[in-house]
């Protein structure tokens, strides 16, 4: 879906970027710019900037960078067109679509609708004659009506296209309910239904909106115990947290983390409002920041199996990144919290989360029970593992604290432990200034550039080229009285010209374009063009002259790389040629000056 120009204009005045990103983040003012802790990766040091001038953000930490649509964008998990109405929504605005433009086949808007309708629909069914089963079942799960109606809990048919009918009679598409995964098309054309004879536990955003389902089955010998809504344009599972739209409001400032629905919808019932689930998988980044927003701790009740402890490890590594402490629930022999709570009751599994283990007594644990400690061998190899861990941690008092533990596990002085701790700690600084000069280095030749690909074979143009989209998209009235000598073909780089011709006509108008301008650039280049616009609004030389000088460096930047493949064909003539084009190219310059 495209928009027009003037309906992005208007929409980038009526949401202020400086009063949008505090929605998120904690801003204090610095001068002309506001600065926060950035919500994009974990940092002690506020580098996330926010331009209330040009409504820019830029985190000079790691680079991310853009407008209110691609803060939007990132920080909810959105597609270019559903934050453009998201921002039309939170500013009152009607959308404004740009005919002429191909528009998107599904909106997220009907998707959402199709499934708020499914979810009524399975709601009703299970409520009906034919839902006999499933209410038995939610009774054998010991879970009550208050429970069940709180989140919306249903009953798909065992049918093949009861809902697929159902929501067809009420206007919606067959391509509409296959985008928000209802239904499928079947051989011979018809739908059918996507989630048959399951139990259906809605999944519903921090927004209230219904996004998809998590069906769990009913019959034991169906193979797949769930059958989960893949992304769709509203839906995004690596992104989603269960439960969250209620955990919010808990008043805690701790979530309790847990595999499945029935686990954080038993917890619920139990008084444990703060439960939420991943959807039987591993923590994601992008869950971790969702987390942020709403905890300073999150208790982790994982299975014990080998596939549990990877995804509490990895869940605890994600958490930190974000700043999250991360605690870990031991349940004994029990499997998950819903068995724990009807075997033993809510006041033990309180004490289960007062007991709880810290990330750090787990990592150790679990080290040690991958050894035989009564073996002297064994035990020296747990010792080594361990003091590596304890080399990774950050604060001196955290490796101490550490240390101490290390020495009760394996029986081994204090001192001992600390000296092999620090002298890992220096192997692995040592190892870091290294690999950090290397990619230093890689990084001032160009390599990894995945934005900017022609960096490593022109990275003099490249610096040239950024400076020059800076200055006009910081200053955009410089353009137009230069318009006859900049235009995208005297750009070098693909990637220059690219970002030239989207702000072309901004330009010309001498208008400060929309960073995020019809979703064009990737969520990496509009960092690298807010990079730009940024290192512009630190420095003074902005005006008529540092334009000039740029113009200048890069038409001979383009003339030795128009000359470069000529000469080494034709040699000293084409060389000669080069020289004379050089000549008359800084003669020029100089008469414009005079």
């Amino acid at each position: 879906m495209a928009f027009s120009q003037g309906f992005l204009e208007e929409l980038k005045d009526r949401n202020d970027i400086t009063e949008l990103i505090s929605k998120y983040v904690a801003l204090k003012r610095a001068g002309s710019v506001m600065l926060g802790l950035c919500p994009f990766h974990n940092e002690k040091t506020p580098s996330f900037t926010v331009f209330p001038k040009t409504r820019s953000y830029y985190c000079f930490g790691c680079g991310a960078g853009g407008d209110a649509v691609s803060f939007v964008m990132a920080l909810e998990g959105l597609s270019y067109p559903d934050a453009i109405e998201h921002l039309a929504n939170r500013a009152g605005m009607q959308l404004e679509v740009d005919d002429e433009r191909p528009r998107s086949r599904v909106r997220r808007d009907r998707v959402v609708s199709a499934t708020t309708e499914a979810a009524r629909f399975f709601h009703k069914c299970l409520n009906a004659p034919i839902g006999q089963g499933a209410r038995e079942y939610l009774e054998k799960r010991k879970l009550d009506n208050l429970t069940v109606r709180r989140f919306g809990i249903g009953f798909a048919p065992d049918s093949w296209d009861a809902l697929s009918k159902h929501l067809t009679a009420l206007g919606y598409t067959s391509e509409e309910l296959e985008a928000a995964f209802l239904c499928r098309k079947g051989k011979n054309g018809g739908l059918y239904d996507v989630f048959r004879n399951r139990l259906v536990f809605p999944l519903i955003d921090t927004g209230g909106d219904v996004l998809g389902f998590s069906a769990r089955r009913l019959n034991e010998a169906d193979d797949r115990k769930y059958v989960n809504t893949s992304d769709t344009p509203a839906f995004k599972k690596s992104k989603f947290v269960f439960g969250m739209n209620m955990a919010k409001n808990s008043g805690e400032d701790t979530l309790i983390m847990c595999e499945g629905c029935m686990d954080a919808v038993a917890l619920h019932q139990a008084g444990f409002g703060n439960a939420v689930a991943t959807l039987g998988t591993a923590i994601t980044s992008e869950q971790a920041r969702l987390i942020a927003r709403y905890a300073k701790t999150v208790y982790l009740s994982y299975d014990s199996d080998g596939a549990g402890k990877n995804a509490t490890l990895k869940g605890i590594k994600l958490l930190s990144e974000v700043g999250v402490g991360a605690k870990i629930l031991d349940l004994g022999d029990i499997k998950d919290p819903d068995e724990y709570i009807k075997q033993f009751g809510a006041e033990a599994f309180s004490r289960v989360i007062k007991g709880s283990t810290g990330q750090m007594d787990y990592k150790l644990k679990e080290i040690a029970d991958g050894f035989n400690m009564n073996l002297p061998e064994e035990k020296l190899r747990a010792f080594d593992k361990m003091c590596a861990y304890g080399a990774t941690l950050s604060g001196k008092a955290e490796r101490e604290v550490c240390g101490a533990r290390i020495g009760e596990i394996c029986g081994i002085s204090f001192s001992a432990v600390t000296e092999t701790i620090d002298r890992k700690l220096t192997i692995n600084k040592s190892r870091g200034k290294k690999e950090e000069a290397g990619k230093e280095m890689q990084s001032a030749l160009g390599f990894g550039d995945k934005v900017n690909r022609d960096r490593v074979k022109v990275p003099a143009a490249v610096m040239i080229e950024e400076r020059l989209l800076g200055l006009l998209l910081y200053k955009p009235e410089l353009y137009p009285p230069v318009a006859d000598r900049l235009k995208a073909e005297s750009f070098i780089t693909e990637f220059s010209k690219k970002v030239f011709s989207l702000y072309e006509d901004d330009f010309a108008q001498g208008k400060e374009p929309v960073l995020s301008k019809d979703g064009a650039l990737t969520t990496e280049e509009i960092s690298r063009v807010t990079g730009m616009l940024a290192a512009r609004q630190s420095v003074n030389d902005n005006g008529k002259a540092a334009l000039d000088a740029c113009i200048n460096a890069l038409e001979r930047e383009k003339l030795k790389a128009d000359y470069d493949a000529d000469i080494s064909e034709r040699g000293a003539a084409a060389l000669e040629e080069y020289i004379a084009k050089l000549k008359e190219s800084k003669k020029a310059s100089e008469d414009k000056k005079v």
